[in-house]
C-alpha cells in the first residue's frame, strides 16, 4: 500500500496595534494570494484624502510576496521531522508516512482600481500562484521528493469606502472560485498522478467573502488600525470549505525624508480549521489513513502574532513602491503542523 504526500502550509488574546499584511497559520495558495484591500485603496505616500494626489481614477497595482514554512508545532510546542515522521496512525495519530519538510509559497498578484469619486473606489485582484514542497518519507523510491504546483488563484472584486471624513475605510469584497481544486502530481500513493492535499489546491472551490474595517487617527496619522475577516460560504466539489480567517493589526509610520516613509507593525490572526473532508486523500483499507498531516482537515487553523519591518516610497506623485518583511514571534498552531519561518512582499501602485 502506498500513500500520498502531503503539502505545507502556510497567520492567547493581545491587543495588537501596530499594522501588516495578512498573515496566516498554515495558509493554503488562496489564503497567501489575499491582499490588504487598505495598501490597494492607499495610492500616496501618506494615507489621509487632503493629502492623496489622484491623478487618473485608474490605478494599477501589483504585488510580489513569498513565504517559506519550515519545521513544526504542535500548539506552541516545536516539533522536528523525526517526531512527526513515522507509520500512519488512523484519526488523531501524531505521526505520518509522509512529512513536508521545506515549503515556499509565491505569488504575484494583479488587481486594476477605480476610482468612482472621492468616497468610493473598486478592485478587481488576479493572482499567479507558485507553490513548492519538499517531502521526507517511509515509502521506498519516495525517500525524498519535490512536489510543485502553479496557476491562477481566486479572483477578488471589491469595493472600498470611505466614512466619518476619511478617518474610517470599509471594504467589502467577494472571491471567486477561479482558482483550481483540482491539482494532481506524482506522490508516493501509487502510480501516476493523485489528487493533491489542500495546501497544493490553488483555490478555495467556494465563493468567500473578505471584509475589512480600518482607521487612522486624524490627529496621529501616522498610526492606523485594521481589523479584517475571510468569511466562507458552502462546500466545494470536494466536499470541504476552507476556515473562515480573522486578523487584528495596526501600524505606525515615521518620516524618513519627503518621498520616503519607514513602518513598523504587528497582526494578531486566528484562523480556523478546515470544514469537511476530501476522501480522496486517505490511505488504507478501509481508506480512513491519513498520509501526512496537511492531509486531516483538523490539523489546520491556530493563532499567530507577527511582526513586521516596511519601507514606502513614494517614487512620483502616483506611483509608489512599499517593501516588507515579516516574522512570526508566536504560534499556536493546530498540529503537527508546518511553522511559519518568515514572509514577504513588494507591491508597486501605479496611477494612469
Amino acid at each position: 500500500m502506498k500513500i500520498i504526500p502531503v503539502v505545507m502550509a502556510t497567520n492567547s488574546s493581545l491587543l495588537c496595534f501596530f499594522a501588516t499584511s495578512y498573515c496566516l497559520a498554515q495558509s493554503t495558495p488562496s489564503e497567501f494570494a489575499q491582499m490588504s484591500f487598505q495598501e490597494l485603496f492607499n495610492q500616496s505616500i501618506y494615507d489621509t484624502a487632503n493629502q492623496r494626489i489622484q491623478t487618473s481614477p485608474w490605478t494599477l497595482n501589483y504585488q510580489y510576496k513569498t513565504a517559506k514554512f519550515e519545521g513544526y508545532l504542535d500548539g506552541s510546542k516545536s516539533l522536528s521531522f523525526s517526531d512527526v515522521k513515522g507509520p500512519p496512525s488512523n484519526g488523531s495519530g501524531k505521526t505520518f508516512p509522509v512529512v513536508p519538510t521545506t515549503i515556499t509559497q509565491t505569488a504575484h498578484i494583479y488587481s486594476v482600481g477605480y476610482q468612482f469619486n472621492e468616497q468610493w473606489q473598486g478592485h478587481i485582484s488576479v493572482p499567479y500562484i507558485k507553490q513548492s514542497t519538499d517531502h521526507l518519507s517511509l515509502v521506498p523510491s519516495y525517500e525524498t521528493f519535490t512536489i510543485d504546483t502553479s496557476g491562477i488563484g481566486d479572483t477578488v472584486i471589491s469595493a472600498s469606502t470611505t466614512l466619518n471624513s476619511g478617518s474610517w475605510l470599509l471594504s467589502l469584497g467577494v472571491s471567486l472560485p477561479t482558482g483550481s481544486i483540482d491539482e494532481q502530481g506524482d506522490t508516493p500513493r501509487g502510480p501516476g498522478d493523485q489528487q493533491l492535499p489542500y495546501t497544493m489546491q490553488l483555490g478555495s472551490g467556494t465563493y468567500d467573502f473578505p471584509i475589512e474595517l480600518s482607521y487612522q487617527n486624524s490627529s496621529a496619522p501616522n498610526l492606523s488600525l485594521k481589523a479584517s475577516a475571510t468569511i466562507r460560504t458552502g462546500s466545494n466539489d470536494r466536499d470541504y470549505r476552507l476556515g473562515n480567517n480573522y486578523s487584528l493589526s495596526g501600524r505606525y509610520k515615521t518620516d524618513l525624508s519627503s518621498k520616503l516613509q519607514g513602518y513598523a507593525g504587528l497582526a494578531c490572526q486566528y484562523s480556523d480549521a478546515i470544514h469537511g473532508q476530501d476522501d480522496s486523500l486517505l490511505v488504507g483499507e478501509p481508506a480512513t489513513d491519513y498520509p501526512a498531516s496537511i492531509t486531516n482537515p483538523d490539523l489546520y487553523g491556530g493563532k499567530k502574532i507577527s511582526t513586521s519591518l516596511g519601507l514606502l516610497w513614494k517614487v512620483t506623485d502616483g506611483y509608489q513602491i512599499n517593501m516588507e518583511l515579516s516574522k512570526p514571534i508566536y504560534q499556536h498552531l493546530n498540529g503537527p503542523q508546518p511553522k511559519e519561518k518568515w514572509r514577504s512582499s513588494l507591491y508597486i501602485s501605479k496611477a494612469l
